[in-house]
């Protein structure tokens, strides 16, 4: 399980709950949607991406062992390497590449939890209905009316924008400041 993976499955999931419709999705159609719809699906697969990502995490954990078990079994014989080779035959610089992998990975899957901590708080902030619907859909993949979902889009796209604008912000602030120091 990869981001890929979720996403083509939220492709897969929009073409199914938009067939027959009049907003029918289609990869290939050269069909012009209008700037609402396309803000509507834009938010869609965010959201969907968002309530997916608890999946990808715990996926990601129950694999944590075994990809740093990974890490240790290929510095193993890596000093029968030819001094001609990138990597270093040298110990302290293995176990540095080693500690940066596993910092990595552990950076990976807390910003992951925080796109699911995302849909959840903006499950939280939506009506209840529109919340059970968005669990439905988003979270556990159930098939719902597109119309029904897409309508619930709508009267939370100020909401929804604003917490995604908000996580650009500070994502961008983050950026700028990391470059400075």
């Amino acid at each position: 399980m990869n981001q890929t993976i979720i996403s083509e499955a939220f492709g897969e999931h929009l073409a199914l709950i938009t067939a027959d419709t009049p907003f029918a999705f289609e990869i290939d159609s050269d069909t012009f949607i209008s700037e609402l719809e396309h803000k509507v699906r834009k938010y869609m697969y965010s959201l969907w991406m968002d309530a997916q990502a608890n999946k990808l995490a715990n996926y990601l954990e129950k694999k944590q062992a075994a990809h740093f078990a990974q890490l240790y079994e290929f510095s193993y014989g890596v000093s029968m390497y030819d001094n001609d080779q990138s990597l270093s035959s040298r110990s302290d610089i293995l176990a540095f590449m080693i500690i940066d992998k596993k910092v990595a990975y552990k950076k990976r899957l807390e910003r992951i939890r925080l796109q699911y901590k995302r849909f959840r708080e903006i499950c939280e902030l939506i009506g209840v209905e529109d919340r059970k619907l968005f669990i439905r859909y988003f979270e556990h993949s159930q098939k719902v009316d597109y119309e029904t979902l897409r309508k619930a889009v709508i009267n939370n796209l100020t909401l929804i924008g604003e917490r995604y604008w908000r996580d650009e912000k500070m994502k961008e602030e983050h950026a700028r400041y990391s470059l400075n120091t």
